[in-house]
């Protein structure tokens, strides 16, 4: 049987940022169980599903204008999966005069010499102090376990996942999962050709990409490419060195498969292949195909071994173009 999700709505105050770019508006998606009560039928509010309480959680970070709606089918399919997760929008400022759909980043902490040294993600710390006050009452009270945290990025969401993923900068952080993302800097930040971000190395990586990603494609211009540029590739072999780590190339991903449905209003989707019937179909299936990596990985982090066995199934999919794990 299916289970039932429901999302919890709220709002908190971005301490780093000014008015009116400082309030993120959030969901937590949860397992929910329909029992026919009065304070159900008129409120909409349905209590949770202990089945599989207390559940871990996932922190979603989306991609420059890209709003939350996208990301809700891997919010409801993790939540399913009895994962708690967190999806939300954040307008702010993400180069100096320029307003956008962001996932909190600080720009000044990864330019050189101050990389590394303090968080760049400016709504991580703010969301999980949120879930922390939603665990201590009301609908959700108890049902989060705060100590298992993963976090999810696409795109510039997935950037901020990687280069913040430090248990000391994120408590109870388990694994961060990326799609489309990669951490080589753009030439205006003033690294050196070529760079590649280090990342901590304290948690796992399943980094993600997609034969057809018309915007990395596009993008290559930020970043004076080599012959053999290839940055999400690169940030797996250069600096994703914790054991459990995957590279996954999903043949025919493009870089807006991973929201559904897409808004052709914002974002930068006209970069990739205009869709057609055919890639329509396979959107869908590599849709479904992310979510069993996302669910598998999941597992993997938050249990208390470090069997990958579920997750290295996928490497001989029909769907999966290319396939790596550190020795």
């Amino acid at each position: 049987m299916t289970k039932i999700v429901r999302a919890l709505h709220g709002a908190t105050t971005i301490g780093a940022a000014s008015a009116p770019y400082d309030t993120a508006h959030f969901r937590i998606n949860y397992p929910a169980l329909w029992t026919g009560s009065d304070t159900e039928r008129l409120t909409g509010v349905l209590p949770a599903d202990t089945e599989l309480a207390p559940w871990p959680l996932a922190i979603m970070l989306p991609g420059i204008n890209v709003g939350s709606d996208g990301y809700r089918w891997i919010a409801i399919s993790l939540a399913q999966a009895g994962i708690a997760t967190l999806t939300y929008d954040l307008v702010a400022e993400v180069m100096p005069g320029s307003v956008a759909l962001s996932p909190g980043l600080d720009i000044s902490a990864v330019m050189p010499g101050e990389y590394g040294r303090r968080p760049s993600a400016t709504a991580l710390a703010p969301l999980l102090a949120a879930v922390r006050e939603a665990n201590s009452a009301g609908p959700l009270a108890g049902m989060i376990d705060t100590k298992r945290v993963m976090l999810i990025g696409h795109s510039a969401g997935g950037t901020v996942a990687l280069e913040n993923a430090s248990r000391d900068w994120v408590p109870g952080l388990r694994g961060v999962a990326v799609y489309g993302a990669h951490t080589m800097p753009a030439v205006m930040l003033g690294h050196p050709h070529g760079t590649v971000l280090p990342l901590p190395d304290d948690v796992p990586a399943l980094v993600m990409s997609g034969t057809d990603d018309g915007v990395i494609r596009s993008s290559a211009d930020r970043y004076q490419p080599t012959d053999d540029h290839d940055p999400v590739r690169r940030t797996f072999r250069e600096s994703c060195t914790h054991r459990m780590s995957r590279l996954v190339v999903i043949d025919g991903g493009t870089h807006m498969v991973m929201c559904h449905n897409d808004d052709s209003t914002t974002a930068r989707g006209f970069l990739d292949d205009a869709p057609t019937t055919e890639s329509l179909r396979r959107d869908g299936e590599v849709r479904c195909l992310m979510s069993g990596l996302l669910i598998a990985f999941a597992r993997a982090v938050f249990a208390d071994a470090t069997d990958t066995s579920e997750l290295d199934r996928f490497a001989t999919h029909q769907g999966i173009a290319g396939w790596e794990a550190h020795p």
